[in-house]
Order: C-alpha cells, then structure tokens, then sequence
C-alpha cells in the first residue's frame, strides 16, 4: 500500500477524491466511488481500501487498458465507418500505444462498489477524438479488460456486477 492519503468528499452525487496517477499525465485525476447505486453514507475502510487498491495498481491497469483499446481500435475505426478523409482527421491508423495516447485523455476514473477476489471493478472515462459525445470507456477487474466501449462502459454498475457472477 502507497502512503497516499486519499480524502473523500461528497459532491451531492458520488463520493470523489483527485489524485495524481503518474501513467496518464502531471494532471491529477477525479476518481469517483461508485458512480451508480449508493448512497451518500461515508465509505467504509473496505470501499476506500478498493480506491487504494487502484491508485497503487494505476501503471499496470493502464498498460492493460492501452493494450486492449490498440487492439480494440481496428475494429472500432470500422464500426465508425468514417470516410477516409474524416478517418485521417478524428480515427487515424495507429500503431503503438504512443499515438492512440495523442488521440485520448483520462477524464476520470470509476471505482464500483464491486469486487472479486479482492480486486475491484475499475471503469476509466476517456475523452476520444473520434466520438466527443460518447468518448470512450474501459472496464477492468483487476488487471484484466472486461470491456471496451463508450464512457458509459466505465461507469455501469451491472457490467461489473455481472462480470463478478461468472465463475
């Protein structure tokens, strides 16, 4: 466990806290608990230690997610179907993780209330070129991608609960 102090306040919708997480930029990052089904009561040692869990784990999460998305992102130019010119513009050909880093941004990160042998379900909100209104969203347990889709794969509680039934 780091020495990172992680405050909590209530902001009338979720629990939130900011932290710096070194694998996406000097930004520091909202970090939101449970962004669906709970209510205001203060987090309890277990909710916080699934938020410490994540701050600790951020390099390695990150370095699975970027993995995935590059993989994911052939399929996703062709789901868009952007005509070449558009696809130069908001979807270009990438190869490494460096240049989808150029075409993405961390806008926050969703710890669920869920867990599953002591790792907690984690949903990263990316800002996306190629969908300003939908962005982008990435759902991991642990250190394993469940899902890649739009924001709001990073933010559904019953992906993650229905992740968390299977054997």
């Amino acid at each position: 466990m780091s020495d990172t102090q992680l405050t909590f306040s209530w902001d009338d919708v979720y629990w939130i806290t900011e932290q710096h997480l070194p694998s996406w930029g000097d930004s520091r990052i909202t970090i939101v608990f449970a962004p669906e089904g709970r209510d205001d009561a203060p987090l309890s040692d277990a909710e916080v230690a699934l938020v410490q869990w994540t701050v600790d784990h951020e390099a390695s999460i990150s370095e699975i997610l970027l993995a995935a998305v590059l993989a994911e992102y052939p399929a996703m130019q062709e789901s868009y179907g952007y005509e070449p010119k558009e696809l130069v513009k908001y979807m270009p050909n990438v190869s490494s993780v460096a240049e989808l880093r150029q075409l993405i941004a961390l806008q926050s990160v969703n710890v669920h209330q869920v867990s599953k042998a002591g790792c907690p379900y984690v949903g990263f909100e990316l800002a996306c070129r190629w969908d300003e209104e939908h962005g982008l969203g990435v759902l991991v347990h642990g250190k394993r991608v469940v899902a890649v889709g739009g924001a709001d794969t990073a933010i559904l509680l019953w992906m993650a609960e229905e992740d968390a039934e299977k054997p």
